[in-house]
């Protein structure tokens, strides 16, 4: 989910290489990536760490089990535990206000995505009534990855994204030049950000190691590198009572007459 660019890809390797190794667990890395379907993923028997979407996560009839949750580095998270979808345009537009992107060309990244469908949809019910029930003149989706998204971007298929703030700060990181020409125009509502998980079939014992490592990776020297490339300050322990307001912005949406992005 967060392998935004080769590098960052190549520190979350070295960082759960670390992990499992030093936390004694056996557990083999194993790369996905699209077109393989999330979904895929997350199915899969004996997942030990995996980042899945909030939003998934508490629809979820597989009682995934909560690992841990990652605190990006930058200062507007705020040391909390959290993301939110920011609205980006081509700075060619001249656009600086996501009211002026309405009655042009939208893209969605996935159904089931809260930063790249879920979330813009809250944001964007807000600006529907009785007389403007659509805000677009095109609607396309799904774009698929986030990559993909920015492409669409770029080269012009759609005028406006919705994409995760973290994704997008890891890509100012490693690979500033893949935005260039793009700007921030809006921002949605904070939410708990994607967290870590594990299938049900592992263990409870080897969940918690897990955890309690991961916990305690920023109090260990050795480990400062391999957070700061990732771009993650510390994990916690995920709250999952506030995973609960990804839902709660569907039924929001859809009370407004908007269930869909048009």
């Amino acid at each position: 989910m967060y392998n935004a660019t080769p590098r960052s890809a190549a520190a979350w390797r070295a960082l759960f290489g670390r992990v499992y190794a030093e936390a004694g667990l056996d557990v083999e890395i194993v790369e996905h990536r699209w077109p393989q379907p999330i979904d895929d993923l997350w199915s899969r028997a004996g997942l030990c760490g995996a980042f899945m979407c909030g939003w998934p996560f508490v629809r979820s009839q597989r009682a995934m089990q909560a690992v841990a949750a990652p605190v990006p580095a930058g200062a507007h998270y705020a040391s909390e535990p959290r993301y939110r979808s920011e609205f980006l345009v081509r700075e060619e537009s001249g656009w600086t206000s996501l009211e002026e992107t309405f009655g042009h060309r939208f893209g969605w990244m996935a159904a089931d995505s809260h930063s790249g469908f879920n979330a813009p949809r809250a944001h964007l019910s807000r600006f529907v009534s009785a007389q403007r029930p659509s805000l677009f003149a095109e609607v396309a989706g799904p774009l698929g990855a986030p990559a993909h998204a920015l492409a669409a971007l770029a080269e012009r298929k759609v005028d406006v994204v919705a994409l995760d703030s973290f994704y997008l700060d890891l890509v100012r990181a490693h690979e500033p030049a893949r935005l260039a020409g793009l700007r921030s125009v809006a921002f949605t509502d904070w939410a708990p950000i994607p967290l870590l998980v594990a299938a049900p079939d592992v263990a409870s014992d080897t969940v918690e190691r897990l955890r309690s490592h991961l916990l305690e990776l920023h109090q260990r020297p050795h480990c400062a590198p391999l957070l700061e490339e990732a771009g993650v300050s510390r994990f916690v322990h995920p709250d999952l009572s506030s995973y609960g307001v990804l839902e709660a912005r569907a039924h929001e949406a859809a009370a407004r007459g908007y269930a869909a992005i048009l």
